[in-house]
C-alpha cells in the first residue's frame, strides 16, 4: 500500500513540475512576443511570471534579465536598464547574454 501511495506523490510531484515548466515556457514567449509588439509592461509581468513558476536555469535567468533589460531600454529607463546588464554581466558572465549584454550596454551608454 505504501509503494503505491508513494508512486502516486511523485507521478503529482512529476506532473505539477512538468506543468510548472510548461507554464514557464509559456511565459516567456509571450514575453517574447510582447517585446516585439513594444509591449514592454505586458513583457515585463510575463518575465516575472516565469520567475516564479519554478527556479530558472542559470541561462534562463540570464536570458530573463537580458529581456528585462531590453524592455527597460524600450521603456527608456536607461538607468534600470544598464543596472540589469552590469548584473547580467556580474552574475551570469558565461552565458551568451552576457557578451550581448556587454554590447547592448555600450549602446545604451553612447546614447545617453
Amino acid at each position: 500500500m505504501k509503494k503505491v501511495l508513494y508512486s502516486i506523490v511523485i507521478c503529482i510531484c512529476v506532473a505539477a513540475l512538468a506543468g510548472c515548466a510548461s507554464a514557464q515556457r509559456g511565459a516567456m514567449s509571450r514575453a517574447n512576443s510582447g517585446i516585439e509588439k513594444g509591449e514592454y509592461e505586458f513583457a515585463l509581468k510575463r518575465l516575472s511570471q516565469a520567475e516564479k513558476y519554478v527556479d530558472p536555469t542559470p541561462d534562463l535567468k540570464a536570458e530573463i534579465v537580458y529581456l528585462r533589460a531590453t524592455c527597460y531600454e524600450g521603456l527608456e529607463r536607461y538607468s534600470e536598464a544598464i543596472g540589469a546588464l552590469k548584473y547580467l554581466i556580474d552574475k551570469f558572465p558565461d552565458t551568451s547574454y552576457a557578451y550581448q549584454a556587454k554590447e547592448k550596454l555600450q549602446e545604451i551608454e553612447k546614447r545617453n
